[in-house]
């Protein structure tokens, strides 16, 4: 069972969504088109990115994409090791999420 606020299973979820979209043999700019329509929806999640100071402007791509293109390593290592597809893993974690 996952102990985490709702904004942040929400934002897990578009996470995963990205990876989802993920085709390998897709080519480097359809999958870049695929995670960054998917990653447009972190915007509608209430509370996943909260600002403090007036007027700071926030720039979390790279933290964002590093933590995809890693969740997605992560994913195809574990698939692979388990002998499943990797959307049979990724269907696993948003079980766990929403548990």
């Amino acid at each position: 069972m996952a102990t985490i606020p709702e904004p942040g299973r929400a934002a897990a979820h578009v996470l995963l969504d990205a990876l989802s979209g993920w085709e390998s043999g897709g080519g480097e700019r359809l999958n870049a088109e695929v995670m960054n329509l998917a990653l447009r929806r972190l915007d509608e999640v209430d509370g996943a990115v909260t600002t403090t100071a007036d007027g700071l402007s926030l720039d979390l791509s790279n933290l964002v994409g590093g933590a995809v293109v890693s969740m997605h390593w992560l994913i195809e290592r574990l698939a692979l090791s388990r002998g499943i597809d990797r959307h049979a893993v990724i269907t696993e974690l948003r079980e766990f999420l929403d548990a």
